[in-house]
């Protein structure tokens, strides 16, 4: 199941954010990215399902550092945890949203603090970039 959903991610991130979708703006969704912020939301907090959601975010967040270029790791210097608890807040803000363009807003967010390399660290964190979409 895993592998499948990071296959549906790599095909979904395997053009540049504008190009993947169709004439009309569209895309296919996939797995957790089709349900809404706010049945993630209720999966954080029962822990009903927190799997499917947790393993989904891994799957595109990797799926993201393999297909974007100049990108070792989306997340910088920030840890998972810090990524979980800013989508727990964008989505607590905006509950009707598909959980997909919740991590698409989060990886607009990191990308400018993204590591580029493995040798190289982005100078400021999640918890300095975050503050602007609260």
């Amino acid at each position: 199941m895993k592998r499948l959903t990071v296959i549906c991610i790599l095909l979904l991130l395997s053009s540049s954010h504008l190009q993947a979708r169709d004439f009309e703006g569209g895309y296919a969704v996939y797995g957790a990215g089709g349900d809404s912020c706010k049945a993630y939301l209720a999966s954080m907090k029962t822990g009903e399902r927190q799997d499917y959601f947790i393993d989904w975010t891994i799957g595109y967040l990797t799926a993201f550092n393999v297909i974007m270029p100049n990108t070792y790791n989306i997340l910088g210097e920030s840890g998972f945890a810090d990524a979980q608890g800013w989508l727990q807040r964008h989505c607590n803000r905006y509950k009707n949203q598909l959980y997909i363009n919740a991590l698409i807003k989060l990886t607009e967010v990191l990308y400018p603090v993204r590591y580029q390399s493995g040798m190289k660290k982005p100078a400021p964190s999640l918890k300095d970039v975050g503050k602007a979409v609260k």
